[in-house]
C-alpha cells in the first residue's frame, strides 16, 4: 500500500502524502526503464510486425506511430505494476496521465538518430512518472485530478506546437 502520512492536514488540499527522496528516485530509474523498453519495443513492433504486415513496397508513414502508440499501452501496463510495486499513490492515474501525455512519441522521435530517441523516451517517460507522482500527492481526489487534468491539457497543448 502507498505510504499514507501526511504532509499538512489542513487546507483545500486536505493535506499531501509524503514523498521521501528515495522514492522519488525510484520512480524516476522506473521511468527510464519504462522509456527504454518503451522504444525498443516501439522499434521491434514497427520492424517485424506492422512494416511487413502494411507495408509491401510502397511508403508508409503511419506505421511509427502506429508502433509507438501500441509500445506506450504496452509500457503503461508494465508501468502500472512497477509503480504498484513501488507502493506508489495513485498508480493508476499516474500511469493514464503519462499515457496521454506521451501519446503520439514516436512523431515526436522520428527523426532522430537512434541515441536521441532512447534517450528522448527514457528522459521524457521519467519526468511523466515523477511529475505526475508528485501531483496525485493531496489527500483529496478531486485536487489530485484537477492538477493531473491541467498538467495533461497543457502538455498536449504545447507538445502540437
Amino acid at each position: 500500500m502507498a505510504q499514507t502520512r501526511s504532509s499538512d492536514s489542513s487546507g483545500i488540499l486536505g493535506g499531501l502524502v509524503d514523498m521521501p527522496q528515495q522514492h522519488v528516485m525510484r520512480i524516476v530509474l522506473l521511468g527510464i526503464g519504462t522509456g527504454i523498453v518503451g522504444w525498443l519495443l516501439s522499434l521491434i513492433i514497427r520492424q517485424i510486425i506492422l512494416t511487413p504486415l502494411f507495408c509491401g513496397g510502397s511508403q508508409c508513414g503511419g506505421v511509427v506511430d502506429g508502433a509507438a502508440n501500441i509500445a506506450t499501452i504496452i509500457v503503461g501496463v508494465a508501468g502500472l505494476l512497477g509503480l504498484v510495486r513501488l507502493s506508489a499513490y495513485r498508480p493508476l492515474l499516474v500511469v493514464l496521465a503519462v499515457v496521454i501525455s506521451l501519446w503520439g512519441i514516436g512523431g515526436w522521435t522520428a527523426g532522430m538518430p537512434w541515441y536521441q530517441a532512447l534517450s528522448s523516451w527514457a528522459l521524457l517517460y521519467a519526468l511523466g512518472y515523477v511529475t505526475f507522482s508528485w501531483l496525485v500527492r493531496p489527500r483529496a481526489f478531486a485536487p489530485a485530478v484537477i492538477l493531473v487534468v491541467v498538467a495533461v491539457i497543457l502538455i498536449r497543448v504545447l507538445s502540437a506546437l
